[in-house]
């Protein structure tokens, strides 16, 4: 089986990573795939550390799997650069990108990871969007494409 990537990028950064998917839940991450090209604004958690936030993301399929069916990581525990679902109602989904420490120790779905060569410019992305949150204040849109 060959890997299967999706680009996540931030046009007003003009930066982009590659995710890949990973050992478990790569039934999420192939439905995640089915239902580019798609975008939202960018945020980032305040309180457990440092995870970038999507925010009802717009998809075309809802999710179809149950929370207690999947895998789940602890936040705490969980390598930087997964991907984790914590919400999904009807056609829009809520999740994040760990990027740097966490300290909520929460267990949600993980179905994706930044590739490596991608990490650096995942925390520099990430310390941008932080930096945006608590100062600048601008609107930062992320796109996700197969």
């Amino acid at each position: 089986m060959s890997t299967k990537y999706i680009t996540m990028r931030w046009p007003e950064l003009m930066k982009q990573i590659q995710l890949m998917e990973i050992e478990h839940n790569q039934k999420v991450f192939e439905w995640f795939r089915g239902n580019l090209p798609t975008s939202c604004i960018q945020t980032h958690t305040v309180v457990a550390g440092y995870c970038l936030s999507c925010m009802s993301l717009p998809v075309k399929n809802p999710f179809r799997f149950t929370f207690a069916d999947l895998k789940q990581e602890n936040l705490a525990d969980l390598k930087k650069g997964r991907m984790i679902l914590n919400m999904t109602i009807g056609n829009v989904i809520n999740f994040g990108l760990k990027w740097d420490e966490m300290t909520e120790p929460m267990c949600y779905p993980s179905f994706a990871e930044v590739v490596e060569k991608d990490k650096g410019i995942m925390r520099e992305v990430g310390k941008a969007i932080w930096n945006n949150i608590l100062f600048d204040k601008k609107i930062i849109h992320v796109e996700f494409v197969a």
